[in-house]
């Protein structure tokens, strides 16, 4: 199964009028907006992890109307509802709160939908193996764990250090399959990345767990299924010109076309 939990921009009328206010009837600010959050999420994720031969879900919604990929009661600026993005800049007007009320029917809504689809593929499917497909911004933003720092070009997240080691008592991926996961993610991307702004495939950098990998990973559930997080630079397969981003088409279906080769690989060796 292959799920893209940041994919969407798209807002729901009524969160995006919160975030708007009197601005949410005046097309331009509407349209600023949903810009805004394309960017400020994983673009293009869903054409990067593309993968037919897979269950696939993607995100209804941008990850700043509910953030499927964390816990359902976490808090923070990077929690499941968040209140800036991730150089702290506000996306509601001054004085916002969101009541308790008005909090839970967002996620009843928005992430508990998500999810119960999540476990009826898991539950009526014979699934082996989760994948959780990121992007990420070339250095850290602000309230990033390495904010300012350059960033590889993939991340592998499994619930491990860098050597494979476990964070907790249950990760994503044992060690033996996390060092062998990220082998066969340096045979089919390496020569891609090859002279590339960012060349690196790492594991555990800048993020040693996924949250939704670990979620359905958890050996305490009825079915448990092994998982990983991959994170691809943007600066992979962005470019940019006067201030602005355009998709690099043929590097973005290069690496869809190298993801598929891996996770068949990938599969291979779990079956």
């Amino acid at each position: 199964m292959v799920i893209t939990p940041h994919s969407s921009a798209q807002v729901p009328a009524e969160v995006l009028a919160q975030m708007l206010g009197e601005r949410f009837y005046e097309a331009p600010e509407r349209q600023a907006r949903l810009e805004w959050l394309f960017r400020e999420g994983d673009p293009y994720t869903e054409v990067l992890f593309h993968a037919p031969e897979a269950h696939t879900l993607q995100a209804p919604y941008s990850r700043f109307v509910v953030d499927l990929n964390r816990q359902r009661d976490e808090g923070g600026n990077n929690g499941v509802i968040k209140l800036t993005d991730f150089e702290e800049r506000p996306l509601y007007p001054a004085g916002f709160t969101l009541s308790e009320p008005e909090r839970e029917e967002r996620l009843r809504r928005y992430w508990d939908s998500f999810h119960a689809e999540i476990e009826r593929v898991l539950g009526t499917h014979e699934v082996r193996l989760l994948v959780n497909g990121h992007s990420m911004q070339p250095t850290g933003p602000a309230i990033g764990p390495d904010a300012g720092k350059p960033r590889p070009g993939i991340c592998l997240m499994a619930g491990t250090d860098a050597e494979g080691r476990p964070l907790s008592a249950s990760p994503s991926l044992p060690q033996k399959l996390a060092l062998e996961v990220l082998g066969l993610a340096r045979k089919h991307f390496s020569a891609l990345l090859r002279g590339q702004p960012a060349e690196a495939i790492a594991l555990g950098e800048p993020w040693a767990s996924d949250p939704l990998s670990q979620r359905y990973s958890d050996p305490a559930r009825a079915k448990p299924v092994w998982g990983f997080g991959l994170e691809f630079n943007r600066a992979l397969y962005l470019r940019y010109e006067d201030g602005q981003e355009y998709p690099n088409d043929p590097m973005i279906r290069a690496l869809n076309g190298a993801f598929r080769e891996f996770l068949a690989e990938v599969t291979e060796r779990l079956a």
